[in-house]
């Protein structure tokens, strides 16, 4: 049997409503309130008018106060609804539990008295597992239907012990899955951004925003749960076959494309209408969003308490399966979101944009500019919030049979979230006729609040509904009953494609007593050289024309050595590139740095000791062991695709770096040499040969 049953939704699910009061266009209402009088067995819905009022008011007081941390609000809701599944599976025909086989009931007792009862139970011990700090409000929840808390029964003959099995068995199934639970969440990987929020030391790489909270008060973003790339998903894929090309636009050394989708963000900025500031806000509130348009669905399809719940954990299942492979590439990548960008780019310069609440199209400094939304706790690309909604529809289309959606929600005027009072001017109702209206404005609201670059958005978009599909697949086998039982969920191992510094511990820096942050030796180079260390035992030395036998067009150079496990900052006072030299090998290897502006200077961060050579910026000419190569031509707009593995190289023809880039790697290019290409791989810079790779753009 592959389609749950459907019984009439007789009424709407107000409480839903109201626990979204404080976001949105609802916001005149109040927080839910404990006080049901419903009796259990006529409650219709019970995980949207009784369970997730109670769970979104704690995560807005615990967790996430605008509820817009889509990961960690997906991991409660996903483990809550799974054990409701798992626990009205023995009052179905077919249907099997994921890691909680309770044997099937006899026909007679499939009321919704019972159904709900398990339910109920279920999530009532899934949520003493999650959040037990929150004991009292999940107890209440349970009393204000005569249900008795401290039942512990896990008699599978009845109602209450099969909830309690089901609840149980799916927290503790997934309680060392990857993302940390026992941990409190806290990272695990040794995630360290490149960047801080108040330097932007690479303009290719995410850098942590500076938040106000108040009156003198300022908090640094982290990564939030960059550990979900490492959690075993419910369908049964392999996270780490799922690849997006690379963000070739955000590398800073292709100027031109750096620039040009930067230009593209601020002048949608500077368009916004009140239209696309509501479906910004709309889209942002994953609950809003997410779960509104699923309650749509629900009494569109006439869907049983028990069916509710199925639907609700086959939607948030996809979003998670697509969530995981997004972080995965959101850490590989590691890219800079526009809010660091634009002021690269454009620095204190006017440009023409969203000037903030209230202020509509006007002239700022670019280093002033804000996105209509707060910058998300996450590397830029791809869209986490696109792959979710593309996700989230497809299940939807397969559960529902149809693309058709026709949900609407209106916004008095003024009821904006980032605008209050102002926006909308008059009374607004938005409507999304379609699941693939609803998926365009969900991709496109992420570019027009300017927390997303266009790339990132089209990236989502064209890979995230097979996760709707594969979510849908597998609750298929739940349901028909053909779903082996699920082992305990176990954490992935590293992702490979992840760069080695990002796996390894971040270490504290400790600078010994008696020690300046930077040594006399790098402080006076000379009047062109700034080096700027934070560990003691850094050395510098400026060289001169006897001393650079390696390249011929070279502007000035300074070898450093020493200690830099914290890095260094190198600056020169002249135009150009970057490149460092490394000669400790058997054969020299040299990595172009990815350079920035810095007050009048060219700068460049490197971690490991060599002579960083300042190189002018037309055609440098490679010299190696005395002998001239072809010439080093550097590129802005290149892009190259492998055909078959390549090995990764130190120099064009040169030392192997050990690593393969596999077929079909689509690369940025930043110079050619003699039929090689130079390209950054896995957070290092080398050489693949041009006899394997297509090229595209201006190579």
């Amino acid at each position: 049997m592959r389609r749950i049953t459907t019984y009439m939704l007789g009424r709407a699910l107000p409480l839903l409503v109201i626990v979204l009061s404080s976001v949105g266009a609802l916001s005149s209402q109040g927080l839910p309130s404990a006080e049901i009088s419903a009796e259990l067995s006529r409650l219709q819905d019970p995980l949207h008018d009784v369970i997730l009022p109670r769970l979104y008011s704690v995560i807005a007081t615990d967790v996430s106060p605008s509820l817009g941390d889509a990961t960690l609000i997906n991991r409660f809701r996903f483990i809550v609804s799974l054990a409701m599944v798992d626990a009205a599976a023995p009052y179905h025909p077919t249907a099997v539990g994921m890691y909680t086989r309770a044997p099937r009931r006899p026909q007679e007792e499939w009321t919704n008295a019972n159904i709900n009862t398990a339910m109920m139970y279920g999530a009532y011990r899934a949520l003493q597992g999650l959040l037990p700090e929150r004991d009292s409000v999940w107890r209440e929840m349970m009393t204000d239907f005569a249900l008795d808390p401290d039942n512990g029964s896990v008699d599978l003959t009845t109602a209450v012990g099969i909830g309690n099995a089901a609840g149980i068995g799916a927290h503790e199934a997934r309680l060392y899955d990857g993302i940390n639970q026992t941990g409190f969440y806290q990272d695990n990987t040794g995630y360290a951004p490149v960047n801080t929020a108040f330097e932007l030391r690479d303009p290719t790489r995410w850098q942590p925003a500076l938040r106000r909270q108040g009156i003198g008060v300022y908090t640094v973003q982290q990564y939030v749960t960059p550990q979900l790339a490492n959690m075993e998903p419910m369908a049964p894929f392999d996270p780490r076959q799922f690849r997006v090309a690379p963000p070739a636009a955000s590398y800073a050394l292709d100027t031109d494309a750096y620039k040009a989708q930067v230009d593209v963000v601020l002048e949608t900025s500077a368009n916004l209408t009140d239209e696309r500031k509501l479906k910004s806000e709309l889209f942002d509130n994953k609950i809003a969003s997410l779960g509104l348009s699923y309650i749509k669905v629900a009494n569109d399809m006439g869907l049983s308490p028990a069916d509710i719940a199925r639907g609700y954990f086959l939607k948030v299942s996809a979003w998670m399966d697509a969530s995981i492979v997004t972080w995965q590439e959101k850490t590989r990548f590691d890219a800079v979101r526009p809010f660091s960008a634009a002021p690269y780019v454009y620095g204190d310069d006017l440009v023409t944009a969203w000037g903030g609440p209230g202020e509509g199209r006007a002239r700022l400094p670019a280093s002033q500019w804000q996105a209509y939304l707060p910058e998300p706790d996450h590397p830029e690309y791809p869209s986490g919030s696109t792959c979710g909604c593309y996700a989230h529809a497809q299940a939807l289309r397969r559960l529902s049979g149809t693309d058709e959606l026709n949900w609407s929600v209106s916004y008095p005027a003024g009821t904006s979230r980032i605008e209050p009072g102002i926006t909308p001017a008059n009374d607004m109702t938005l409507t999304f006729e379609t699941w693939t209206d609803f998926t365009q404005d969900c991709g496109q609201s992420r570019h027009w609040s300017g927390v997303h670059f266009t790339h990132a958005v089209e990236a989502s978009a064209a890979y995230c509904s097979i996760f709707g599909d594969m979510a849908y697949e597998y609750f298929l086998t739940l349901m028909d009953g053909t779903a082996p039982l699920r082992a305990a969920a176990q954490a992935l191992s590293p992702d490979p494609w992840l760069p080695i510094r990002e796996q390894s511990a971040t270490p504290a820096p400790v600078v010994p007593d008696n020690t300046r942050p930077t040594p006399v030796a790098c402080e006076e180079v000379s009047g062109l050289i700034t080096v700027t260390a934070v560990n003691n035992g850094v050395q510098c030395e400026g060289i001169d024309t006897s001393g650079l036998s390696l390249l011929a067009g070279y502007v000035d150079g300074v070898n450093v050595s020493g200690n830099l496990e914290f890095g260094a900052q190198v600056c020169f006072r002249s135009s150009g590139s970057l490149l460092l030299l490394d000669m400790r090998g058997a054969t020299p290897r040299i990595e172009e740095l990815t350079s920035y502006r810095a007050s009048e200077s060219t700068c460049g961060w490197i971690r490991r000791p060599g002579t960083v050579v300042l190189v002018a910026a037309s055609r440098p000419v490679a010299q190696i062991d005395g002998e001239v190569s072809a010439p080093f031509v550097p590129l802005s707009q290149c892009l190259v695709t492998t055909t078959h593995g390549l090995n990764f190289r130190a120099a064009p023809a040169g030392a192997s770096l050990d690593i393969v880039i596999p077929d079909g790697a689509r690369l940025a290019a930043a110079a050619k040499s003699a039929g090689w290409y130079s390209v950054s791989y896995e957070g290092l810079r080398g050489w693949i040969s041009g006899d394997y790779v297509v090229t595209s753009g201006s190579c």
